[in-house]
């Protein structure tokens, strides 16, 4: 709840000084909310129409799918008996330990506030067990996005431990699903720019505050920050299993390229006031891939507790992942009647990890080969009017 003060915090002051902007004497507060909020000199008016600044208030609906997946390699030694000659011997078995936190395809509803390029929202998983819910607060223009989101899901864990290879005499499988539900936190800021800033307007599917008036596209150049907790309850088997490994940070930060294009069956300019006349229909194709160079997991387990007591912090390893590259996809449409908008959109953030961490369980070298992936799929509508 913290991070929606803070972006309810960020919003209202952003309001807040766009009216004292107005004042003859600017200083740099006063400078800068101007080029964030009036219209872009850059774009030609005769590629994107740029309407004066209004509040805009939305609800949104959408489907989504979240969730962190984790898997962790290990090589443990046992002592057997060679059933020929009856003499003892020693062996080693691979383990593979996977966890699964994630949601189902969840219908939620939110709401949505703005004013020109600036909007924060909230949204709401409805019914079903756990929770999922994302703030968010976004800046959108034509050459520019800010997308700043805190995302919080809670629902049970999914587990399986393999050892050996099945057919082994050794082979065991254990499968479970956690008592508690786990927690997954991730904070996420989303940043693109685009080169063309002339003719191109990244926000026309999304938002309603621009319109592009013919299809054009632009090269974009993208940048991904994500913040993430993943914890469990050290008292669940799946936290035994792992020798109390029961809650994980990360921070991700990468950079990529790709392409964005804004396709424009029709548009019609309005020819009264507040915009009445006006029409438009965008649909929007992005990709992105990106590189992942800081890639840093803290593991931390936990002592298991004497009688009487709870569990307590017992040893944080710190791992950092390799060089990967992940991706970013979206798809939008948007319609336009006078004041009334109306977005469809799809989206599809998958970031992964690789590397090693310790643990305290009695294994080779004591180090585990970790690796895992953070995904979020949405399907969202969002019907938005301004004022």
């Amino acid at each position: 709840m913290q991070y929606f003060r803070l972006i309810l915090t960020l919003f209202l002051s952003l309001a807040f000084l766009s009216s004292t902007a107005a004042q003859e004497q600017k200083g740099f507060v006063g400078r800068t909310l101007d080029k964030i909020l009036t219209p872009s000199r850059e774009l030609d008016p005769n590629a994107v129409y740029q309407p004066k600044p209004r509040w805009t208030f939305a609800i949104t609906g959408d489907l989504r799918q979240a969730g962190f997946t984790q898997n962790q390699e290990y090589t443990v030694g046992t002592m057997y008996r060679d059933p020929e000659t009856g003499e003892m011997g020693f062996i080693e078995l691979p383990v593979r330990i996977s966890a699964n936190l994630h949601s189902k395809m969840d219908r939620s509803v939110g709401i949505q506030a703005g004013f020109g390029n600036l909007s924060i929202a909230f949204s709401k998983k409805f019914h079903g067990e756990g929770f999922d819910n994302v703030y968010s607060f976004d800046y959108l223009s034509a050459g520019y996005a800010l997308q700043v989101q805190f995302l919080n899901l809670s629902n049970p864990v999914e587990y399986s431990r393999i050892m050996a290879e099945e057919g082994n005499q050794y082979y065991k499988r254990l499968d479970g699903v956690t008592n508690n539900p786990g927690h997954l936190k991730s904070f996420i800021v989303d940043a693109f720019y685009a080169f063309n800033r002339r003719s191109f307007a990244y926000s026309a599917a999304y938002k309603g505050n621009l319109f592009q008036k013919h299809s054009a596209g632009s090269w974009m150049f993208g940048s991904k920050v994500i913040m993430g907790e993943y914890q469990i309850d050290p008292a669940e088997k799946l936290s035994e299993l792992t020798g109390y490994q029961a809650r994980q940070t990360s921070a991700q930060v990468s950079f990529g390229g790709g392409y964005s294009y804004n396709f424009v069956p029709f548009h019609r300019q309005p020819y009264a006031e507040r915009d009445k006349g006006l029409r438009n229909l965008t649909i929007n194709l992005t990709f992105l891939p990106m590189f992942t160079f800081f890639n840093q997991f803290t593991n931390t387990s936990y002592k298991y507790p004497e009688a009487g007591s709870d569990f307590e912090e017992n040893e944080k390893t710190v791992m950092n992942g390799k060089l990967l590259v992940n991706y970013v996809a979206r798809a939008g449409i948007s319609y336009t009647y006078n004041l009334f908008t109306a977005n469809l959109y799809v989206s599809n953030d998958s970031f992964s990890y690789k590397g090693l961490s310790k643990t305290v369980l009695i294994v080779k070298d004591e180090l585990v080969n970790t690796s895992g992936r953070f995904f979020q799929g949405m399907v969202a509508l969002r019907l938005g009017m301004r004022f």
